[in-house]
Formats: C-alpha cells, structure tokens, sequence
C-alpha cells in the first residue's frame, strides 16, 4: 500500500514538468472592425434603508388641572349713539289752483284740496271749469259757432282702520253744454232753410249727472281671514227733453287664502231705470262669478265662470273665466293668456260720455261679448324699460255704431245701430323711465273687423297710435309731447236713391306740446300748444274740431 502512494506521486510529479516545458501562450489579438465599447447598465436599489424597532414604547401619563380664578375688571365707556339718516319728505301743500285763458275765447280753471300724508285717512276734493266760445269752419267753408261748458265738481275720502278695513265715499256732479253746429251742406238747397250759425241758433244738449258711492273692503294678507269687498254706486241723469236715468250698481266679492291656494266669488248686481227714452228700460242685470286660483313662485292660474241674468229680457248668459301668468325670466319676460266673456249694459250716461251729439233721447242695446281671449308677454327689458305685446281676439254681439241720423233736419244728430262684430287687435307698447327726470311712452293699436250686415265698422279707425314724453330740466322746466294718430274710418252715408255709400274720413295725425316754468316751489306758468300742425279733421262725421290753439296760464300751490 505504501508502495503504491509513492508509485502516484512520481507520476503527477513527472507530468507537471512535461507540462512547463511546453511553449509559452500567445498574447496577439487580431481585430477586424472598430472597437466599440460597450458599458453595461448599473441596476441600483431603490428602497431606502431604513430601522425596523422591534421595541414599541407606548408612552403614559397623567395629569391634573388646578383651576385658579383671576379676578377681571370691565368698565364701559360712552360711545356716540348712530343715527340714520333719512332723506326729509317733500312738502305737500293742501291746495292747489290752477288757471288759464286761450284761443278760441277758452277760459279755464282748476281748485283742488287735499290731505297730507296719514295713516288713517286720505281726502280730497277738485272743481274744474272748462268752456270753449269760438267758431270753426265747417264743410261748406261757412264759421259755424262750435261751443262748449264744462262744469265738475268731486269729494271723495278713505280711512284705513287697525283691523286692515278700509272704508270709501265719494260725490261728485257734472254739468256739461255742447252744441249740434255739424250740418250736412248738401241739403241747405233742398231744405230752404237758413243754416243755424250763431250760438242762439243752434240746438244744444244740457245734461245733469250726480254721483255717489260708498264702499267698504278689507286688506288681510294671511289664511286666517277672509277678505271681502262691497262697493255701492249710485248714478242720476238729468237731460233736456224730459230724458232721466237713475242707476244702481253695487259690486261684492269674497274670498279665502289658502297656502297656494285661494277661492272667491263676485257678484255683481246692475239696477237701471229711465224716462224719456224711446226704449224705456226699468230692470237689472246681475252677474255672478265663482272662481278658483292657485299660484306659485313663478306661476298664477285662475279658473272660474262668469254668469249674467238679465231681467228684462229674462236671458242667462254664461261664459269661461280662465287666466294663467307665468314667469319665464324674473320679471322680464311673462307670458299670459286671459279667456273671458262679458254682458254689458250700455246707459245713455256712458254713450253721451263717448259721443257727445247723441240724439237727446236714443237708447242703445246691451252688449254681449261671447269671446274676449288675449295672448301676450309683458315685463322689463331693464329697470328703466317695460314693455307689453298682445293679440287680442273677440266676437261681440249687439256692438253698437254712431251714424248720422237722416230722420233729423240737418242730419247732425247720432244714432247707434247694431250689428254682430269679430275684431282682431294687436297691441304693444314701450314705456322708458329715468326716476323722474324722463319718462317716455310708445302705444300702438292695429285693428281687423268682419261683420255680419254692416258694410263697413262705421267710425272705427284702421289704427290708433300714441307717443307721449316728459322731461324735466334741473327743476325749472317740464317739457311735455303728445302725438296722437288714428287710422282711416268710414262713415254710413245715402245716396239720392238711399243706397248706403261708405264716406271715408281721413286719418289724424295731432301734435301737441306743453311748456311749464316754475318760478318757485309755489308759482309756475304754463303753456299749452294744441294742434301744432293745424291739421283740419272730423272727429265725427259733419263735426270738424279746432285747429291750432293755444292756454296759457299760472299755477299756484298753498296751505
């Protein structure tokens, strides 16, 4: 065994030198391209190091609060107690007159009396006189006398009461003298009469007209109560010819205020008695109208029925009641639409008041409008401009027209006549307002009719058109403008074989202008310019009014 251990190692001995004795390795590298070195990516860590404490201290303490008082000392001072300002009321003087003289031999005066600011009433009272002298020329270029006089006198007062009632009562009187100076000229050669000129030849019209009315209402604003209204009205017409008209009117209504919601009726009753007339009349129309409504932040609806019963005729008339406001845009654009009927009576005091050369003793017909329904927008622009646009569609029965009556001597007296009426208006105006130095408005009317019999919706005009201003310049002067236009119209006149033929009057165009000057707070003069254009038309047909004319005159302020 020895043996064979030393036998190996003189063998590996032995080849170890064979192997150093060998030739030695070569270093040459032989390269073909380029060298390019290349570097590799360094890869580094990114975690931070950080400690892992594997001892947890949870920290625990305690402690106390020994709460001492510390004697404090507070001493107020006096300060300059606020005050608000208010701008001081202007000064309201209980009386005030007014009078002036103009063409046409016009005088004119004004005396009015009134309260000053309260809480608990509010009275006034107003006497107006007003008179016109002068002549006109008329369609046969003759100067005819055109007179007229006007005699008013009003008292009205309210008090408001600490229960929210408020109660009213006024009185008034009317006195009024006009003259029938239209004639038609083509029938001076046929009548072979001398034509009236003078004002002691020319029938007039003297009426009598007395008022009354008294009228109690409350003004709740809560759930709690129920608000109600009661208006007596009481009217007496005294005219030449025997002609007396007594009416009666009195107008009632309640209603109940719920969360959103309020209901209410109205009832009305209309009382009509007169002598003298062609028709006497001596009968009521009442109407009564129950109604509900509801309302909302930016919505209103109302739904009810107005019903009629005329006792002279023993009729019933019914129509819808519906009325619905809703705003788009907080009071800047509303959108409304209104559906209504109405039976009308018609007294000889209201169709004098419209046409003041009625005949003495004609009676006209109640009016029964069927349909009234209108669709418009209203609301501001701004704070200084409003506006409001409508299309208004109605079908009227028994609409009355004013033509000449041909059973008269010179065909200067009116007449009304009737005949079933469709109208379309469409109406809109702009009004514009800086506090109280300018204030300007834009109305405009534009009319379609179809009727039934009648050929033409005699003396209604194709349009009517109105611009009025008012600007005031630092407190001295007051500018006022007035334009007033109206369409054509067509008066109902016969031909020599009594065919109806249709006269059409011109349109109107009236420019006036109104200048005030204030010499003090008290005292001011004034001047009035009518018709600055002279135009020359009929405001009735036969009946050409004053061309231009001119008041001027003071106004004074007192107590």
């Amino acid at each position: 065994m020895k043996n064979r251990l030393i036998v190996f190692l003189s063998f590996l001995l032995l080849f170890s030198g064979v192997v150093l004795a060998q030739e030695s390795v070569r270093q040459e590298v032989t390269v073909v391209k380029a060298y390019e070195p290349v570097i590799s990516d360094a890869f580094k860590i990114s975690e931070l190091p950080r400690i892992v404490d594997t001892l947890v201290v949870v920290p625990s303490f305690h402690y106390e609060i020994a709460p001492i008082r510390h004697n404090t000392k507070f001493e107020p001072t006096s300060i300059k107690p606020a005050k608000l300002i208010n701008e001081p009321l202007s000064k309201i003087y209980y009386g005030y007159a007014k009078a002036g003289f103009g063409t046409y031999l016009s005088p004119m005066a004004q005396l009015m009396f009134g309260s000053n600011r309260s809480e608990k009433w509010n009275w006034n009272t107003l006497s107006s006189y007003y008179s016109t002298n002068g002549k006109v020329k008329n369609q046969a270029d003759q100067k005819v006398y055109a007179g007229l006089s006007d005699f008013q006198s009003s008292v009205a007062a309210s008090r408001f009461t600490k229960s929210q009632k408020m109660v009213n009562i006024g009185a008034s009187y009317q006195n009024r003298i006009n003259y029938y100076y239209g004639y038609n000229p083509d029938l001076v050669e046929s009548i072979n009469t001398p034509t009236p000129l003078l004002k002691d030849e020319i029938e007039n019209q003297k009426i009598h007209l007395i008022k009354g009315n008294v009228g109690l209402q409350t003004t709740y604003l809560d759930s709690a109560h129920v608000n109600y209204q009661v208006k007596t009205h009481w009217q007496s017409l005294l005219a030449k010819d025997g002609v007396k008209e007594r009416e009666l009117k009195i107008n009632s209504g309640l209603n109940y205020f719920f969360e959103k919601e309020f209901v209410g009726v109205d009832i009305d009753i209309h009382y009509r008695a007169t002598s003298g007339l062609e028709d006497t009349i001596n009968g009521s129309i009442i109407r009564f109208s129950p109604w509900i409504g509801a309302f909302g932040n930016k919505w209103r609806v109302l739904v009810g029925v107005n019903t009629f019963f005329d006792q002279a005729n023993e009729k019933y008339h019914f129509y819808p009641r519906l009325s619905m406001h809703y705003n788009i845009i907080d009071y800047f654009l509303i959108p409304y639409f209104e559906l209504d009927g109405n039976y009308q009576e018609n007294s000889y005091a209201d169709i004098y008041i419209e046409n003041n050369y009625i005949r003495q003793s004609w009676a006209t017909a109640p009016t029964d409008t069927r349909i009234n329904l209108t669709f418009g927008f209203r609301g501001n622009i701004s704070s200084k401009v409003a506006f409001n646009a409508k299309v208004n569609y109605a079908r009227i029965d028994q609409q009355y027209f004013f033509v000449n009556d041909t059973n008269t001597l010179w065909h200067n007296k009116f007449v009304t006549i009737t005949d079933d009426l469709t109208q379309l208006r469409v109406l809109g105006e702009v009004s514009y307002k800086t506090s109280e130095k300018l204030w300007l408005s834009v109305k405009a009317n534009y009319y379609q009719y179809e009727l039934s019999n009648e050929a033409k919706p005699w003396h209604l005009p194709e349009y009517s058109l109105s611009l009025n201003g008012r600007y005031k310049i630092q407190e001295k002067i007051i500018l006022e403008a007035n334009v007033f236009g109206i369409g054509t119209r067509f008066a109902k006149t016969f031909d020599n074989n009594q065919q109806v033929v249709s006269k059409e009057l011109p349109g109107i165009i009236d420019l006036n202008l109104g200048i005030e000057y204030r010499l003090s707070k008290r005292l001011s003069a004034f001047g009035d310019f009518n018709n600055l254009s002279s135009v020359k038309y009929e405001q009735w047909k036969q009946y050409p009014t004053q061309r231009f004319n001119l008041m001027l005159g003071v106004t004074y302020s007192f107590l």
